[in-house]
């Protein structure tokens, strides 16, 4: 009984130690977490929306976007334009909310969901395979099917021009976490479509139109990728551009090479213009983060109903978490870390990795995930440090669509110039510098075995046979 008694004695020591350091960290914890940062002004500018005047409306190509999908009634554009300011009106609506009631969803506003239930434009089975050598062809095995839907999605066809020619195109809307977005999809097969229909129209003798058309399809994605405001719209941009290159990439098979025709000249005008940053898309990445921080206000570990009193513990820890969580303080770091990597999307694709691993060491010095080191904001800085190692995926996937279009512009010059194949590594090492790898600065390379030009990514490509990351044209023999 003795030793018991000794035992007990010292465990009940050992609790109250426990129990004392236990008070001393939360105290701590308390203090270094009783008063937020304030917003810095970048931080401030981010969460500001002003609702656009008379005049941003006023034939914005992006407004048909977001009415693709409505129903013709009096006319095809105008009906799109009408839909499109509906859903500027509930998007404003909105982000009105967000600002009035935080994270509380009962009560808000809902979106206005699409008219229609078909899927427009040309589907996937349609879509020229990822092995196809010659999508011409492909598409001209099945040229009953796709007049048949060119005639069906007419209107779609009519916006769609329409946007990409329209006086201006800007996103007039808000940038928020729940925003509904234009009706992409459609856009995506509408593009799609109308390339098919530029093949059709070569197919049919009929070589300067179809590059016509071609060119106007890259009219609407260079504004979409010149205008973006998220990194969701810039992908789909991309997404476009790739199989824009794939359709100019199987026309400069088919050109006479001789041939100085204008169709040739308007390839290489198309092909002309080097890729768009992030830059902008980042900016409205910062206008995302800054609304969805406000209207989260504190994260919760886990999504567990308060009202149910068996998740008692749950509800504890979620509680607990926002001792060490300050919204205004992680908002201010995550939209640094932003504007870093903003600046990094404008450097040449050669500079850009050096610099973005400088500054992830850095960022991994300052706002590393270690609670054991740090009391003040620990949960929130280790959600500001989740995004940025992943933006430079990003900037990477256009850059290895920038490295595809240089590829098909020594393909149509080749072409022109009737490069024999055997001088073609010679061709390619005297080839300008804006033609080079813009990774590594070198040549591009030349596949003598399958005579091909090749240029090697650093992201999957889905678009790619297998998803590969490897960009190859092959030269006719």
């Amino acid at each position: 009984m003795k030793y018991l008694r000794r035992c007990a004695k010292v465990l009940g020591w050992l609790i109250l130690l426990m129990v004392g350091l236990v008070a001393v960290y939360l105290t701590a914890l308390i203090y270094a977490n009783w008063n937020d940062d304030a917003l810095s002004d970048a931080s401030v500018a981010a969460l500001q929306f002003t609702p656009p005047t008379e005049d941003a409306l006023s034939d914005n190509g992006y407004l048909i976007l977001m009415g693709l999908d409505a129903p013709v009634q009096n006319d095809a554009i105008g009906d799109a334009v009408a839909l499109g300011r509906l859903r500027l009106e509930r998007e404003i609506e909105r982000r009105r909310w967000i600002e009035t009631h935080g994270g509380q969803a009962e009560g808000m506003p809902s979106v206005i969901s699409s008219p229609e239930t078909s899927e427009d434009g040309l589907p996937p089975r349609l879509s020229c395979p990822k092995h196809a050598t010659d999508c011409f062809e492909w598409y001209a095995k099945h040229q009953t099917e796709i007049q048949a839907l060119i005639q069906k999605n007419d209107a779609l066809l009519q916006r769609v021009l329409a946007a990409g020619t329209a006086r201006q195109f800007k996103n007039p809307g808000p940038v928020y976490l729940l925003v509904d977005l234009p009706p992409f999809g459609r856009l995506i097969r509408a593009h799609e479509l109308w390339l098919a229909q530029a093949s059709l129209v070569w197919m049919q003798g009929q070589p300067q139109q179809a590059v016509n058309m071609a060119r106007q399809a890259a009219q609407l994605r260079k504004r979409l990728a010149s205008n973006s405001d998220s990194l969701i719209v810039s992908m789909i941009a991309l997404a476009m551009q790739y199989r824009e290159l794939r359709w100019l990439s199987h026309a400069v098979k088919r050109m006479e090479p001789k041939a100085r025709w204008t169709a040739s000249k308007d390839i290489e005008e198309i092909l002309s213009t080097p890729q768009v940053s992030l830059q902008q898309a980042l900016e409205g990445e910062k206008e995302f983060i800054a609304i969805t921080f406000y209207s989260l206000e504190t994260p919760e570990l886990l999504p567990t109903p308060y009202k149910d009193g068996a998740d008692w513990w749950a509800t504890l820890l979620n509680k607990a978490s926002r001792l060490a969580f300050l919204p205004q303080q992680t908002l201010n770091i995550s939209i640094q870390n932003l504007q870093e990597v903003q600046a990094i999307s404008t450097l040449p694709a050669h500079n850009a990795k050096a610099a973005f691993d400088n500054a992830s060491q850095r960022w991994d010095r300052d706002y590393a995930c270690t609670p054991w080191t740090r009391l003040r904001n620990v949960l929130g800085i280790c959600i500001a440090n989740l995004a940025p190692p992943f933006y430079l995926d990003y900037l990477q996937r256009v850059t290895d669509v920038e490295g595809y279009r240089r590829l098909v512009v020594l393909q149509h010059r080749a072409k022109i110039e009737q490069i024999a194949l055997a001088v073609m590594p010679a061709w390619l090492t005297q080839s300008t510098q804006e033609l080079h790898n813009p990774y590594t600065l070198q040549p591009m390379q030349w596949d003598a075995a399958t005579n091909s030009l090749v240029f090697e990514g650093r992201e999957r490509q889905n678009q790619n046979p297998d998803q590969s990351s490897i960009y190859r044209i092959r030269l006719d023999d």
